[in-house]
């Protein structure tokens, strides 16, 4: 992860871009983002998941339990930092203003007996690993929640499971205008989303 955040501090740098957003559902890779890259030269954004999202601990991978590390006796396992955390506190504390609790976009509303187009969106960015996924969507989170402004460039992190293994340059956009298309009578021109460059990669 060291190597992520050093590729991250040398692009930012060069590409004079000053907001990195986030993805964490726990605090501690915020927390290490914040460590890592400073909030001077640079302003944290994070996202973490919606409110009352439980994993069913039965379904998580060994290696999933033992990187949250879960309990044996546990069977639901909550997920996100609530509004109620001291977490949240902790991230203020260390000079974070924006922590974003959103659904993942490429979820969408579930569908009974079948996928969403949504969906299948998110089964295509997973042939890119989870990491390119979740910093796409999280981009689109926060130019919905105003974090940053669409058309603006930014960097994305985030991975799988309790950790980071890929960053994005990215060109912000709304979630419906993520293809660049807007309202039928829409004379405007419509920012859609971009990925400009792949930062850092790796997959496990």
């Amino acid at each position: 992860m060291d190597e992520l955040f050093e590729s991250v501090k040398k692009r930012a740098k060069e590409v004079e871009v000053r907001k990195i957003i986030v993805a964490s559902s726990t605090g501690d890779s915020a927390k290490r983002a914040i460590r890592e890259l400073g909030t001077q030269d640079h302003e944290i954004i994070v996202v973490t998941d919606r409110a009352e999202v439980v994993w069913d601990v039965a379904s998580m991978s060994e290696k999933a339990r033992e990187e949250y590390e879960i309990k044996a006796e546990e069977k639901e396992h909550p997920s996100g930092i609530s509004y109620s955390s001291p977490i949240r506190k902790e991230l203020k504390d260390m000079g974070i203003n924006w922590i974003i609790k959103a659904t993942e976009i490429f979820r969408a509303i579930n569908v009974p007996g079948g996928y969403n187009v949504a969906q299948v969106i998110a089964q295509t960015l997973y042939l890119f690993g989870a990491g390119t996924k979740v910093a796409i969507e999280i981009t689109l989170i926060a130019c919905d929640a105003g974090a940053v402004k669409a058309g603006e460039d930014v960097i994305a992190i985030a991975g799988k499971n309790k950790g980071l293994n890929t960053a994005l340059l990215l060109t912000t956009a709304h979630t419906d205008e993520f293809f660049g298309i807007g309202l039928p009578d829409s004379k405007k021109p419509i920012q859609k989303l971009r990925v400009k460059e792949v930062i850092y990669k790796r997959d496990w």
